[in-house]
């Protein structure tokens, strides 16, 4: 009765409430078919389909948790009626998203043929059509508003008020009950206690035993340790020995003792409140289910209005992409004809570019200069790595010297096979630079000259025979005269 008086004052277009009290609604003409294309009727009945989908699959969940008859079918109708308010709005934002400027006569029409003819939702349970068709009437003076998103909204309020005040009845009817006892059976406690204790003090005395023993034996070997020069290695395994079996004793015992009152405990409360508990889960999943629900109904609403946003941005960037091209259609031609020209000059340089390149590598000073520079480093950097691997041996053998008392002499030969080939790099990095600049440079400076070094040797070859001609004119007059003098005294 008082649950009537609150329905007759919150309003009576709830056709919901009205089934759930036996009323049935009025009936209605055949209601047209929706003129929609086939394409937004498909869409329609797939979401459709997934809100019954996902409906169905709670209403099992709740069905498994076998609550009492009464309860299970109300919260059964109780999810039916969330999905259905769901389909609803998503059906709307549907609508709105492929036609933006759709009208709220329009619909809230399209809307109404939807629901109330086979079209669209023919496929689907009749228990499900049935409360998606009460939740929007079919008499269009049941309406709470004057379309069908205003109805949608005073009819989300009108539930919420309708709901606060039911459960303020449901506590007052709870207050005024006499506090119930609920006897339980003892001994069925107490087996369920010493079941679950028995379980616990097993795996618990098991875990906390391989720990002791692991530990144990770790702090055993530890202690063994000290005594072994004098047992001559012996305490170690006694020692690990004595402590694991202590480790396992000790482990066990504590573990299992933990384990039985903990699970004796856990077992008993678990048992003597376990409809508390199933309460509880019940009350967790339809929050959670009512919660995934909205968040659902915001995420449709939100994607809609996404959907109206970007066929909005296509349009502006597709006016953006034309103006675009045509500027770039003029910046094209007037760029072609500086393309062309820089592309001339390009290729003038470049051609330049390789005649110079090419010269340069024909050109005899370049080439003497390079083959000197080659020369002088292969034959510098040669000697150069010969004198660092000599010299570099000995350091590095005089270095291993100081430490050979402690190496038993092993640090003469590696100190002198580091010092050679650190020697040896060290020499031919240098005397191959070495050899590179300076025999580059004697080429260039000797080709650069090689005309005065020419008329020098020239010179000193004419003064060389001036030379020699007059020491053999010299000689000769020695010999003419002594052998003059020679014949004057015989």
């Amino acid at each position: 009765a008082e649950v009537k008086s609150i329905i007759s004052k919150c309003g009576a277009p709830c056709a919901a409430m009205a089934a759930l009290l036996g009323e049935t609604p009025e009936e209605a003409p055949e209601v047209p078919e929706p003129d929609l294309s086939m394409e937004l009727q498909d869409q329609l009945k797939r979401c459709l389909t997934e809100h019954e989908a996902c409906c169905t699959k709670e209403q099992m969940k709740v069905q498994r948790l076998l609550l009492p008859h009464g309860r299970s079918r109300l919260e059964v109708d109780a999810i039916r009626d969330r999905y259905a308010e769901a389909a609803v709005i998503e059906l709307v934002t549907t609508l709105k998203s492929f036609d933006p400027d759709i009208s709220k006569d329009k619909l809230s029409g399209d809307i109404y043929r939807i629901l109330h003819s086979d079209a669209v939702v023919g496929h689907l349970s009749m228990s499900f059509k049935g409360s998606l068709r009460m939740y929007v009437p079919r008499n269009r003076s049941e309406w709470l508003g004057e379309d069908v998103e205003r109805h949608i909204a005073c009819k989300r309020a009108f539930l919420r008020v309708l709901s606060q005040q039911l459960r303020r009845v449901a506590g007052d009817l709870v207050s005024r009950l006499p506090p119930a006892t609920a006897p339980f059976d003892r001994t069925a406690v107490t087996r369920v206690a010493l079941l679950s204790a028995s379980g616990s003090s097993a795996l618990l005395g098991f875990y906390c035993g391989t720990v002791g023993l692991l530990g144990g034996s770790a702090a055993g070997t530890m202690v063994g340790a000290i005594p072994a020069p004098l047992t001559l290695g012996l305490s170690l395994p006694v020692g690990a020995i004595v402590g694991g079996g202590l480790g396992v004793a000790a482990g066990t015992l504590m573990g299992g003792a933990c384990g039985f009152v903990g699970g004796g405990a856990t077992g008993a409360a678990t048992y003597v409140y376990r409809a508390d508990l199933q309460d509880g889960i019940v009350y967790v999943k339809g929050n959670a289910a009512a919660t995934s629900t909205r968040l659902r109904t915001r995420a449709f609403e939100t994607t809609g209005y996404l959907k109206v946003s970007a066929i909005d941005a296509v349009d502006v960037a597709r006016g953006r992409v034309l103006e675009l091209t045509q500027s770039a259609s003029e910046a094209m031609s007037s760029a072609g004809v500086v393309t062309v020209s820089a592309a001339k000059g390009t290729q003038a340089k470049a051609a330049k570019l390789g005649a110079d390149l090419l010269e340069t590598a024909q050109d005899r000073k370049t080439q003497v200069t390079a083959a000197a520079a080659a020369g002088g480093a292969v034959v510098v950097g040669v000697g150069g790595s010969a004198v660092g691997f000599v010299s570099g041996g000995a350091i590095g053998a005089a270095c291993g010297v100081l430490p050979a008392l402690f190496t038993f002499g092993l640090s003469i030969p590696i100190g002198a096979a580091i010092g050679s080939g650190a020697g040896l790099c060290l020499g031919a990095a240098a005397g191959g630079t070495a050899g590179l600049v300076g025999g580059g440079t004697t080429g260039y400076s000797v080709y650069a000259h090689r005309g005065d070094i020419g008329s020098g040797l020239s010179r000193a070859r004419c003064r060389a025979d001036q030379f020699v001609s007059l020491v053999r004119s010299k000689a000769s007059d020695v010999k003419t005269r002594l052998i003059g003098d020679k014949g004057g005294t015989d």
